[in-house]
């Protein structure tokens, strides 16, 4: 008689995941809110701006929705909630109050009347894995100089890193004058439990990093979501109409294969002129490439792309 042998991680990671479904239809709704990427001028300019980008999410929480992962660009923000969708759209505009009043106390004219959000149903487990990983990659992507655990403005950089999510003082314990600094407003009174770190509100402070975490079986499973899931985050960019969600890098070995596939060329630069307006299209439609990626990787004239996409 043959015995069977059970593999005893393979029967845990299957509990961990009934587990984690469980928890995801008890513990939700989830959602992603974020605001469009393009038409939107500019609004945070420097590392000041960025600063209260991220201070201005932590005092517009009213207990009513929570945070698990976050991003500030410099003209759009994304925001993974939980709680009812009501309540995602009034920490919203208390946001956007906020940010509005900032920029006119420091001399930004910045115009908010385009600045409005999506409120994104998230409708399972898998889809939240992906979410979570694809707004921590968000500051990585357009900043070459970046990882995804060093661009300072999201949650990025705190996901199963304990040593970042440490330090800090407590926001009740600071001089008034410090408070006024950090949060731009006479009404300086935040949750005992915030912390500031280095002239804004800790992230970890006030986004549930932790609980975040939990929704992975292991950090090895965020991690490879973070690097290999290009599909799922073209369906994502697409949803949340999106335009870059791949870097330079992985946009240009895709292209690569791309080449190869369709008309036998190594890289993008050795295609002819029709070719490269043909790839040009793919790119766009496909792969949500912006105009300044098609130009360079195609080295296509400025001209020519913007006749392509107005």
């Amino acid at each position: 008689m043959v015995m069977k042998t059970i593999d005893y991680d393979t029967v845990s990671l299957s509990r961990k995941e009934d587990q984690l479904e469980f928890l995801f239809n008890s513990k939700g709704p989830f959602w992603h809110l974020c605001t469009p990427g393009t038409n939107q001028e500019i609004i945070f300019h420097s590392e000041d701006d960025y600063k209260y980008g991220i201070t201005s999410a932590a005092m517009s929480l009213d207990g009513k929705v929570r945070i698990i992962a976050s991003a500030v660009m410099s003209n759009h923000i994304h925001d993974i909630l939980s709680g009812t969708k009501a309540a995602c759209y009034e920490y919203f505009e208390r946001r956007k109050s906020f940010l509005r009043r900032y920029c006119q106390a420091v001399g930004l004219k910045v115009d908010f009347s385009s600045f409005n959000c999506s409120v994104l149903p998230i409708e399972n487990l898998s889809a939240l894995r992906t979410e979570i990983a694809y707004v921590n990659r968000n500051g990585y992507l357009v900043n070459p100089q970046c990882t995804p655990f060093s661009y300072k403005w999201s949650t990025g950089m705190y996901y199963f890193n304990p040593a970042a999510c440490s330090g800090g003082s407590l926001f009740s314990e600071l001089t008034y004058r410090e408070k006024r600094a950090i949060t731009h407003s006479r009404l300086v009174e935040l949750p005992s439990n915030y912390l500031a770190k280095e002239g804004a509100i800790h992230i970890p402070s006030f986004i549930n990093i932790k609980e975040g975490e939990s929704w992975y079986r292991d950090a090895h499973q965020y991690f490879n979501l973070l690097s290999r899931n290009r599909e799922a985050y073209s369906e994502v960019a697409k949803r949340l109409g999106d335009e870059i969600f791949l870097t330079d890098n992985e946009l240009f070995d895709a292209l690569c294969g791309l080449c190869r596939r369709k008309f036998g060329e190594s890289r993008p630069s050795a295609l002819s002129p029709n070719d490269k307006i043909a790839v040009a299209v793919i790119m766009k439609k496909e792969y949500h490439a912006s105009n300044g990626q098609i130009r360079r990787m195609l080295k296509l004239s400025d001209q020519v792309v913007k006749e392509l996409f107005p």
